[in-house]
């Protein structure tokens, strides 16, 4: 008797697990059909690719490149090939990427999604916000808006000091709230690289820190001019300024020789700094060049004595002692130099004697 008991009480359980299981796939079944009926009747699924772009990364570190993740969804019809990848900046260009890894064209499945590492310099766009376009062979390419790294690398002065020297000038550069350093490689004066710099290149320069460089290139020939400077680091970041170098306009206005007596024989030479200079100088040498030959006139020979200091807009007579009574009739160049570096000069013939 209690062995029919209990296998009543197996079949009341059986029975109910199986009532159980037959629900439970009645409404798995039920659900299919519904959903299907909507998707068919209420439901336009694409019947081409359709890609999206999960996500854009930009690295302060390196400024050559950036990660771009795109996804095939799995209601896609089919792989999508992916053929390029553009970017578009605030000042209306469009930057077409040459290089990826992988390289591209790539095909990526249905349901797969792939990094592709895009070589394109964004140095110039730091902390813009970019358009990101990702084409397909067929099928509806995505598009997104992406913010660059920021970086602040600026060329915050060029300062060039006429009342100093004309052999050097002064760059100030700065990385103010850049979240990375950098390493300043190179730095270029109206396109020509300068090798010569204090503190010598490369510099590691810190974020939030400032260094400034000695320039050691002669500028008098910049005088007036428009001088554009490019700082270059090897990281990839470049930073620009332009400004126009000081002048300062030296001229011997007047060149006379005379002769007081048969043994008593100078010259004048009247040098101006014009009222246009930027700074006064200080003349310290003054020579005399004619056939071949350059003489430079002694500490004694000028009257008044060398170095002698002339503001702008101001004129001085220098008197110089030199017997150039056996050169009559020979063209000479008389030469005036400065301490800061500037020179002006000025050709004569030397007269016949009286």
């Amino acid at each position: 008797m209690k062995l029919a008991r209990d296998l009543r009480g197996i079949s009341k359980i059986a029975f109910m697990l199986s009532l159980i299981v037959f629900f439970l796939l009645g409404a798995v079944f039920s659900y299919v059909w519904t959903m299907g009926f909507y998707v068919s009747k209420e439901f336009n699924l694409p019947s081409q690719t359709s890609m999206t772009i999960e996500d854009v990364k930009f690295f302060a570190e390196d400024p050559t490149f950036f990660n771009i993740t795109v996804l095939n969804p799995s209601y896609s019809s089919s792989g999508a090939t992916i053929d390029r990848i553009k970017v578009s900046t605030s000042d209306g260009k469009v930057h077409s990427v040459v290089s990826t890894l992988p390289p591209l064209p790539s095909t990526l499945a249905p349901g797969k999604s792939q990094t592709i590492k895009s070589f394109w310099d964004w140095g110039n766009y730091t902390g813009e916000t970019v358009d990101m376009y990702v084409l397909i062979v067929s099928g509806s390419g995505p598009a997104v808006q992406a913010k660059t790294a920021f970086m602040n690398l600026t060329v915050t002065n060029v300062n060039f000091e006429p009342s100093i020297t004309s052999a050097s000038f002064n760059v100030t550069v700065a990385s103010v709230g850049s979240p990375v350093s950098v390493d300043i490689s190179e730095i270029f004066v109206n396109g020509a690289k300068l090798t010569n710099a204090t503190p010598t290149l490369p510099y590691r320069l810190n974020p939030n820190a400032s260094v400034t460089f000695i320039l050691y290139r002669d500028w008098t020939d910049l005088q007036n001019e428009t001088v554009s400077v490019s700082v270059q680091t090897k990281q990839g970041y470049v930073a620009y300024r332009s400004v126009t170098a000081p002048q300062v306009k030296l001229d011997v206005s007047d060149l006379v020789f005379f002769n007081t007596t048969a043994t008593s024989f100078y010259f004048n030479v009247t040098v101006q700094n014009s009222a246009s200079s930027a700074a006064k100088i200080d003349i310290n040498k003054i020579t005399a060049f004619f056939d071949g030959q350059n003489i430079t006139m002694g500490a004694t020979d000028v009257v008044p004595a060398l170095p002698q200091t002339l503001d702008p807009n101001s004129t001085v007579v220098l008197t110089c002692a030199w017997d150039w009574s056996l050169f009559t009739g020979t063209n000479v160049t008389v030469a005036v130099y400065t301490v800061q570096g500037f020179k002006t000069s000025k050709e004569a013939t030397i007269p016949d004697l009286p």
